[in-house]
């Protein structure tokens, strides 16, 4: 304990060394109750505000990635569903047209025989007149012939 009071002897310190120890213990306590508590309180609350709101920002984050992900999903499937939709009204509609076309060119082609088979047959029977009449032609051909000779 000697020791203790030579170095606050060679610091200067003398008897009134309670009295300043009194008073800065007094200045303490009511700093203590009347900033320090505040300035803690203060620190406290923003530390809850700032901090502790990043946790609850990720868990928000977490949550939009989640959504985001499944309104992608959505999108995708109803994407799907769309283009599968109209692929098979697509072939639908082209196997309704080519039916209509199949029975169109068959309803031609009927037409075109049909045709075909009446113009043989009136160029057979004309062919047949000519013909018929191709000795009688020949007969007046000659004759003519030989009267212009």
């Amino acid at each position: 304990m000697d020791m203790v009071l030579g170095i606050l002897k060679q610091l200067g310190a003398n008897e009134t060394i309670w009295q300043q120890f009194v008073i800065v213990t007094a200045m303490y306590f009511l700093a203590k109750f009347t900033f320090l508590d505040h300035l803690q309180n203060v620190i406290e609350t923003r530390e809850e505000k700032t901090v502790k709101l990043e946790g609850n920002a990720e868990k928000q984050f977490e949550e939009i990635n989640k959504l985001s992900n499944e309104y992608k999903e959505k999108i995708t499937s109803a994407n799907k569903e769309a283009k599968a939709k109209l692929d098979a009204q697509k072939k639908e509609i082209s196997k309704e047209f080519e039916a209509k076309y199949r029975a169109e060119e068959k309803s031609i082609n009927n037409y075109i025989d049909s045709t075909r088979k009446d113009i043989e047959a009136d160029l057979a029977q004309k062919k047949d007149q000519v013909l018929s009449e191709a000795e009688t032609l020949s007969n007046s051909l000659v004759e003519k012939i030989a009267k212009g000779n």
